[in-house]
């Protein structure tokens, strides 16, 4: 492999983006923004090289928007709001929570596929899989990560932060998503994002058990959280 194929295959598998992130960290000092800047790059990389690799759309150049689409891309806006606004921290966790718990169980209980992965010669997998396992894990860690600064910042009452509120809005955070992205997209594309989620390859009772058990995971979402804060104030 020539040096410039060795430069092409680092930055298309966006092994740039750890170094990336490292300099983000020494010049902020803060590793919360640092680290959900680089996990959003991953999926921007991914989609910048290999999108044209899907035929999610008719002009195939515009498939980068496949990064806006599932649920876990959900959990970047959830991993910014709390910056914005302090608040909105239990429900960013219950978010993360679901997207954390949603892909490991599936992964490793029903043994479900990641999506949109591919495979050409110059995809090195072991880091496509690396990143996939971060973006599935540490913005998790980092809301717990928020929360204790909070927690140093006022005083904290777990029962008004984790109340029957919170878990309202985190259900309105999963419709919206199913209702105003997933459903639009799906109706344009004729793609399921989630192969669970095709009656033409899942029987519908695994349909209904799945969308049963996403429900069960966003009401454990809520009592996760409280227990977390306990440990976090005490």
């Amino acid at each position: 492999m020539t040096m410039l194929q060795q430069l092409e295959t680092f930055f298309q598998n966006g092994f740039y983006i750890h170094i990336l992130q490292a300099f983000l960290y020494s010049t902020t000092k803060n590793i919360y923004i640092s680290s959900i800047i680089a996990i959003k790059m991953y999926s921007t990389n991914y989609f910048y090289w290999y999108g044209n690799y899907f035929s999610y759309l008719p002009n195939r150049k515009y498939n980068w928007v496949k990064q806006f689409i599932r649920f876990t891309d959900t959990g970047h806006l959830a991993s910014v709001l709390p910056l914005i606004y302090s608040s909105t921290l239990p429900v960013s966790h219950n978010v993360h929570f679901i997207i954390m718990s949603g892909y490991w169980i599936g992964k490793l209980a029903f043994n479900l596929k990641d999506a949109d992965k591919i495979q050409t010669n110059n995809i090195i997998e072991w880091h496509t899989d690396l990143c996939t396992y971060i973006h599935h894990s540490v913005p998790y860690l980092l809301i717990h990560y928020l929360f204790k600064k909070e927690s140093e910042l006022r005083s904290i009452d777990c029962d008004y932060e984790y109340s029957y509120q919170t878990l309202k809005h985190t259900y309105m955070w999963l419709y919206s998503w199913f209702l105003f992205i997933y459903i639009p997209w799906r109706m344009y594309t004729n793609d399921t994002v989630y192969s669970i989620l095709d009656s033409k390859q899942t029987p519908k009772k695994f349909i209904y058990g799945f969308v049963f058990f996403i429900h069960l995971l966003t009401f454990l979402s809520n009592y996760v959280g409280y227990a977390g804060c306990k440990l976090i104030v005490n």
